[in-house]
């Protein structure tokens, strides 16, 4: 069996991680039928630095000294925690040099057949050219949050065409991700849309929305489902203003937000100043198990993006294709590479950014429409990209 090394900065820090994006993951897994797989991640405090998750190898690498003060890698996302903490701040460099040093040294002690990586820094930059040096195919992923990062800096746009150069194959998040990047580097990128994926048997509807709010300790009412990092593009405090035009219109409707990060507090100031009260619960970062069990319950997934101040914006939030596996329909921007993949009026309907009034209004349709109507529709674009198919693209690549 051949083997491959998949290189990002996202990936889980053990089994029992809620905060971290799993979809580098879930495709590491899906990649095990066909490769022997091993995945390079940085360290972050608790840890281990060697472990198997499934079937995946995981190796973690230090970046900083002492590691218990390393800052990156917590799974809320590098740029947010470089933002946030001034210790955080100075550690991309270091995170930069040890994760090519880790890759050199992994090339070195095992043979891999082809390397995946996720984001055009730092693994693409990282391991793109050892790929190089080694002979085998690099396989690049982009994603949203690099190509946004590198259009604000002043080497960006070189350094991001100097990584796409050594890639025999490049996936993106969407189209839209691929126009970004071919605005990036000043010409067109050769490159495939598709999604993270999803498995869609994992997240298949095994109760009724009442059964699984039952589970859940939820009352059996009209309920609106936010899941994700709680940071700008998310466009949290739009639908948390929303929500209060819904109830208006539907007084038992409720709104459950999972997840954490930089923009929980002024949200819930914000539902404290609407007098929201009982109408908006949020329950924190929420494992994938309990995660299934939610979006059979929800009524509607809400997925208010905005384009953030500093310019970023979604690639494809995967947790559409989550809902949309649990038969759930979504309500979300008309932004970025979000229209993509919802159907308006099909798999739910699309809102305009940043406009709580059309999100209102949209979540209102969506749930006097009752989740049965979109769900046959629902289920058939998740099974489109069930990760089983996106893994074939994967090893297509790194076969070629």
């Amino acid at each position: 069996m051949k083997s491959l090394l998949i290189c990002s900065s996202t990936f889980p820090l053990g089994e029992g991680d809620r905060r971290t994006a799993r979809f580098v993951f879930d495709l590491a897994a899906a990649l095990t039928e066909r490769f022997q797989v091993t995945a390079l991640a940085p360290h972050h405090p608790g840890a281990a630095l060697a472990e198997k998750l499934g079937d995946v190898e995981v190796r973690r690498f230090k970046y900083f000294l002492p590691s218990r003060l390393e800052r990156l890698a917590d799974g809320t996302g590098i740029m947010a925690n470089a933002k946030r903490s001034p210790l955080a701040r100075i550690q991309p460099p270091f995170l930069l040099w040890w994760f090519r040093r880790a890759v050199r040294r992994l090339s070195r002690n095992y043979r891999f057949d082809a390397v995946n990586t996720h984001w055009i820094v730092p693994a693409g930059w990282a391991a793109g050219p050892v790929a190089a040096d080694a002979g085998v195919p690099h396989i690049l992923t982009v994603h949203a949050a690099d190509v946004f990062f590198l259009k604000r800096v002043p080497w960006g746009r070189r350094l991001a065409a100097r990584v796409i150069g050594t890639a025999d194959k490049v996936f993106a998040d969407s189209e839209f991700i691929i126009r970004e990047t071919s605005r990036l580097i000043g010409r067109d990128v050769d490159a495939v849309a598709t999604t993270a994926g999803v498995n869609t048997s994992s997240f298949a509807p095994a109760h009724t929305p009442a059964e699984a709010k039952a589970r859940l300790g939820w009352p059996d009412a009209p309920t609106v489902l936010f899941v994700g990092k709680m940071v700008e593009k998310k466009g949290l405090p739009y639908l948390v203003r929303a929500m209060a035009k819904v109830t208006a219109a539907i007084p038992a409707a409720r709104l459950v937000a999972a997840g954490d990060g930089p923009e929980l507090e002024r949200a819930k100031a914000l539902a404290r100043e609407l007098e929201l009260g009982d109408a908006v619960a949020f329950v924190g970062p929420k494992s994938h198990d309990e995660l299934k069990l939610m979006y059979n319950a929800a009524d509607v997934l809400a997925v208010p993006s905005v384009v953030a101040r500093d310019g970023e914006t979604e690639g494809m939030p995967t947790v559409i294709l989550e809902a949309f596996a649990a038969a759930c329909p979504v309500v979300g921007s008309r932004v970025a590479g979000i229209p993509e993949f919802v159907s308006d009026g099909e798999t739910g309907f699309l809102a305009d950014a940043a406009d709580a009034g059309d999100l209102a209004a949209k979540i209102v349709e969506s749930l006097n429409a009752g989740r049965n109507r979109f769900a046959s529709s629902c289920l058939a674009a998740a099974a489109g990209r069930d990760f089983k198919k996106i893994a074939q693209l994967y090893a297509e690549a790194a076969e070629a």
